[in-house]
């Protein structure tokens, strides 16, 4: 595998509600600080966490990818099959093809901790196009925005939104649409949720 710098899922400080918070791949910022969600994305998220009654280090805060890719493109990690062809790199198609790609062979540990992780909660708040592809199949947030979906990786639901860094982009106004859909995910969860004797590292 490629070294990139790696950062580590954020586990609940509190006792876990059972709600994982599902990013990307992690920035130079989280990298620094070793942790996932933080910067601007990660205090608009933990704003609107708190705006939506929840409280951040009760969940568990992680990315599908653990490492950092290069420029912050998340492309990184996939190729498509002429790409695998001409690289000689393998590639994992076990879970599909994303609009970059299928998964490349070397990350598809990161996938399977993820679904081994996933175990022990109770509801997925996927925060962008790759956690929506990931737990669900599908590729458009938009289009899934709001929906309770399931999960191909756990017997839980999958709540989809966006990602902090678009809602930077010029789209605040949709902040109360996404609260809506934070409300949902840790209030399922909450209804739900039986405390593990413990979460994997």
């Amino acid at each position: 595998m490629t070294e990139l710098p790696f950062v580590p899922y954020g586990h609940p400080t509190s006792p876990f509600c059972g709600l994982v918070i599902l990013g990307e791949a992690p920035g130079a910022e989280e990298v620094r600080q070793s942790r996932p969600f933080c910067g601007r994305s990660g205090k608009l998220l933990s704003d609107a966490l708190t705006a939506a009654g929840i409280d951040r280090t009760a969940c568990l805060v992680a990315n599908v990818f653990r490492f950092r890719p290069p420029e912050n493109k998340v492309r990184h990690f996939f190729q498509t099959t002429k790409e695998a062809a001409l690289s000689g790199n393998s590639r994992a198609a076990d879970y599909g093809r994303h609009a970059h790609g299928f998964c490349r062979a070397e990350y598809l540990s990161e996938i399977e901790h993820l679904a081994a992780t996933l175990r022990f909660a109770s509801a997925v708040l996927a925060l962008g196009a790759v956690p929506l592809w990931i737990t669900t199949g599908r590729q458009s947030v938009t289009e899934n925005a709001g929906l309770s979906l399931p999960c191909r990786l756990a017997d839980l639901p999958v709540f989809p939104t966006y990602h902090p860094a678009f809602i930077l982009r010029g789209n605040r106004g949709l902040i109360p649409e996404w609260q809506a859909a934070m409300h949902r995910a840790a209030r399922f969860a909450e209804l739900t949720h039986r405390q593990p004797e413990r979460i994997e590292p």
